[in-house]
């Protein structure tokens, strides 16, 4: 049975684990012997326990663990009714014990001309260390005496309805000539995707490498019309209580501690004309121009984390600190109800600055505008002790009170938000914010966690989004409310402290001497004799040239082609562009025309001369 909730409870001499359904505090009193003054999370969802209860189950019968149990078919392999299972098999498949494993599951399933298979995937982007992130599996539901069952291990391009795609095409491989294939899965998207590449073949081939996991359901069509069989998908109810859905999901679990993955030789299928291979090794299953944009769009992001500023971000990063999805959603979000207003302009001005440490701080300040801002006017304005930088800011000693305070406020806005609007686990509402990394440092009056640093930064971490995955059933849901108590959380830091040290800022400004203007036209003013700028140069730039433009900032995703010039990612994505043909005005500003023209002219002499 699946538990619906689960339940860990405090006690003075042991932890007790209840399954219970979703019940109210109070409904739960009349229970003898159990503490219910406090509630905590488990550490694990649930399917990781009702796995490891699977895994208990298996040692009990004999296998010492999941990862080298594999349940397969008994072998049989003086049948001669597999020979088409087993060529195909052998040309699919390059693993030797992937490919016993089919061959011995084929000759126990080769008697039946009906099979009913229960499959499918599992995907988790946060995968442990010997764990991949997709796994698939399932199992036979309608023979009389024993059902078989199976679970691999997928890489590369990890999606769930791509491991539920494999589940798919393995059940079907092991399927006897002639059956009558009935598979029910409780992925819709798998459905849609199964009878609209009906016509694969049939195509035109720019089409083809625009379907997701084309690779897959290519070899799929192949299979039904190698061994001639009759296939129907049928949707069921997910965790519906279905015994052998249950099964399924499972299977594909303990699929993904699988340590072979499971690899498509595509170079077998005949309708497979054309596989292009990134780093001649990941086969791009997927839309190409997208496949190859992500790739390079990571490749800049890499490049941005790289600036010698943002090495506190890059190690964030490596320590997984930084939910990188949500936040790409979060600088592009808009939390005012004009699409024009210049409060969003200001707003997306103080995120950029805020994550890329370049808010105008007065080492900063003084690096650009030397004449203006001299080096013993460089201390924090609250201690009076350290330079003022982007991370001194936030870590000031004299500040610590003041973010205390904003941390406590903005935990408790965060705990109204839950109650008000938590699908699940209601009566640990409190304990989740309170113990979290983001907010127990600062009711406990700790030292302040990095996870509460990245926030101020503009950044969403995994520790905030953990808390609201706690109490929502959805990521829509969770990005729904995420994203405006960010930007709640983000306006309070800008008014309740970097507004208060402008205040001081604009003394000394005063104090100076100093107006807008005086930075306007700061180098229209400034002196072309080559002694006074040595002498208004900041010492470090002078010793070392490269520091100068360490505050610079330049947004990796710029779409201004000239920064690609003659880089053949660009000319990749240009010449296998559907629009080439028409894309003159596209490029006539770039510098490599001429050599842009001769790559034009000799490709229009390949295709149509020789």
């Amino acid at each position: 049975m699946r538990p619906k909730c689960i339940i860990q409870i405090k006690h003075k001499d042991l932890i007790l684990t209840t399954c219970l359904s979703k019940k109210k505090k109070e409904d739960l009193r009349n229970l003898t012997n159990v503490t219910l003054d406090s509630f905590q999370l488990l550490k694990y969802s649930h399917p990781h326990y009702r796995l490891l209860a699977y895994n208990d189950f298996l040692i009990q019968r004999g296998h010492n663990s999941t990862i080298d149990f594999r349940p397969a078919g008994i072998p049989r392999t003086d049948n001669n009714t597999i020979n088409d299972n087993t060529r195909l098999i052998d040309s699919l498949f390059q693993e030797r014990k992937i490919k016993e494993d089919f061959v011995n599951l084929a000759s126990g399933l080769c008697e039946f001309t009906y099979l009913d298979f229960y499959t499918d995937g599992s995907f988790d982007d946060n995968a442990s260390d010997g764990e991949f992130p997709m796994g698939y599996g399932w199992t036979t539901s309608n023979l009389p005496n024993i059902n078989f069952t199976y679970n691999g291990s997928l890489q590369y391009f990890p999606s769930s309805t791509k491991a539920e795609t494999m589940a798919i095409l393995t059940c079907l491989i092991v399927c006897p000539l002639f059956c009558n294939v009935h598979l029910f899965t409780d992925s819709q998207a798998a459905i849609d995707s199964f009878y609209k590449s009906r016509n694969l073949s049939s195509i035109s081939l720019r089409r083809f490498n625009k379907i997701n996991n084309n690779i897959l359901w290519s070899t799929i069509y192949y299979l039904i019309r190698q061994l001639k069989l009759s296939v129907i998908l049928i949707k069921v109810k997910a965790h519906s209580n279905d015994h052998f859905n249950d099964l399924a999901d499972v299977q594909a679990k303990l699929g993904r501690l699988q340590p072979i993955p499971t690899m498509i030789n595509q170079d077998h299928l005949p309708n497979q004309t054309l596989t292009l291979k990134w780093n001649d090794d990941i086969p791009l299953d997927k839309d190409v121009r997208k496949s190859v944009g992500t790739i390079l769009n990571y490749r800049r992001i890499e490049t941005h984390l790289n600036h010698q500023s943002l090495g506190s971000i890059k190690k964030a990063t490596k320590d997984n600190f930084i939910d990188w999805s949500l936040s790409a959603k979060w600088f592009d979000y808009n939390g005012r109800n004009d699409t024009t207003t210049i409060k969003h302009s200001k707003d997306t001005k103080w995120k950029i600055r805020c994550s890329t440490l370049s808010l105008p701080t007065k080492d900063i300040l003084h690096c650009n505008f030397p004449l203006l801002i001299p080096a013993d006017k460089l201390d924090c304005f609250f201690c009076n002790n350290d330079m003022e930088t982007n991370e001194h800011i936030w870590t000031c000693p004299q500040t610590r009170v003041i973010i205390m305070n904003i941390f406590m406020k903005l935990g408790q806005d965060l705990i109204n938000l839950l109650n008000k609007q938590a699908d699940k686990h209601s009566l640990i509402i409190n304990d989740s914010v309170k113990y979290s990394k983001t907010f127990r440092w600062a009711f406990r009056n700790e030292p302040i966690h990095p996870a509460a640093i990245l926030l101020m930064k503009s950044y969403v971490t995994r520790d905030l989004v953990g808390i609201f995955r706690s109490h929502f059933n959805t990521i829509k849901t969770i990005t729904t409310l995420l994203l405006p108590f960010i930007h709640h959380c983000s306006m309070t830091f800008k008014s309740d402290l970097w507004k208060l040290r402008n205040e001081k800022w604009k003394l000394l400004r005063t104090e100076l001497g100093l107006t807008k203007k005086s930075f306007l036209n700061y180098r229209k003013n400034i002196t072309s004799d080559p002694l006074v700028i040595h002498d208004i140069t900041p010492l470090d730039s002078r010793r070392n040239p490269r520091k100068r433009k360490i505050f610079t900032y330049t947004n990796p995703f710029c779409n201004n082609f000239r920064n690609f010039k003659l880089e053949k990612d660009f000319l990749f994505i240009l010449f296998t562009s559907s629009n080439f043909l028409h894309s003159g005005p596209f490029f006539n500003h770039l510098e490599c025309n001429d050599i842009i023209n001769l790559l034009f002219t000799y490709l229009y002499f390949e295709l149509f001369y020789l």
